[in-house]
């Protein structure tokens, strides 16, 4: 696995690199986006919200209905709103390099050739306000953009998922994953509270990590066993290990403490 780092940058830079000058091509969102929208629940990791980000105005076009579960605000205050709305939920030492990141990963989107394109996962993870503007972690896609002729991003849907039931101290900023399993972590310098995590870190094999990843998607140990093309029992066999490595009892547990000591593939 490939680790890079990312520089923070400016808000303003931030805006420069995605603004849209060019008011032609404006598009109905709402339209573009409701099938994905309707979609998001049978795919979800977790308690989720969406909103869809306007580019040529840089706002906030259309807002989930639950999103004050989620954050300080509700669908009215969020909606049609400057983006910064969002940044501002951001926590400030996170803020900056998410900004880059993102810049980051559409660059690379944007270079890569069409048949490329759907084979690659782009996951942000974040500290961020929630309704009791307490911070806690997050999982952030993009799961569609809509380009102009221009191949400039037009307008982009936003998912967010809640991971405050893991107990994270460290995730990496950014990850790209393909289908293949191939990941690049993008990360920036954070330390972690307990100095004795990594000298305490089992070693986990790939294969490990393929199975702890699936656990991750909520696949059981027949869907696994079937992606993998391997018997049930080997499936079985390799949660046990990994379960008497990481003195865990659990699957939850498991994954816990995997994205708490940095080994689940993002």
């Amino acid at each position: 696995m490939a680790e890079k780092k990312i520089i923070p940058i400016t808000t303003e830079q931030f805006h420069e690199y995605f603004s849209i000058y060019n008011k032609a091509d404006e598009k109905d969102s709402s339209v573009m986006y409701s099938g994905i929208t309707e979609s998001i629940k049978n795919f979800a990791v977790g308690h989720y919200f969406w909103f869809i980000v306007d580019c040529i105005n840089m706002e906030t076009k259309v807002v989930s209905s639950n999103i004050e579960l989620h954050t300080p605000y509700n669908q009215k205050e969020l909606n049609n709103q400057h983006i910064q709305h969002f940044i501002d939920l951001i926590h400030p030492e996170d803020a900056q390099y998410l900004l880059s990141a993102l810049v980051s990963s559409a660059r690379i989107y944007k270079n890569m050739r069409k048949s490329e394109k759907n084979n690659l996962r782009f996951n942000f993870y974040v500290r961020m306000l929630n309704h009791e503007n307490n911070y806690r972690w997050v999982l952030i896609q993009a799961p569609k953009q809509c380009f102009n002729k221009y191949n400039q991003i037009q307008s982009s849907l936003i998912v967010i998922y809640d991971l405050s039931h893991f107990p994270i101290n460290e995730m990496p900023l950014l990850s790209i994953l393909d289908d293949e399993g191939k990941e690049i972590q993008y990360s920036k310098h954070m330390t972690s509270n307990n100095t004795k995590q990594d000298e305490s870190k089992p070693y986990v094999t790939q294969r490990e990590k393929e199975i702890l990843r699936l656990m991750a998607q909520g696949l059981n140990s027949p869907k696994i066993a079937e992606h993998l093309f391997i018997s049930y029992h080997t499936v079985e066999n390799h949660k046990r290990n990994l379960r008497k490595k990481t003195k865990t009892k659990t699957s939850t547990e498991l994954i816990a403490f995997s994205i708490n000591n940095c080994i689940l593939p993002a």
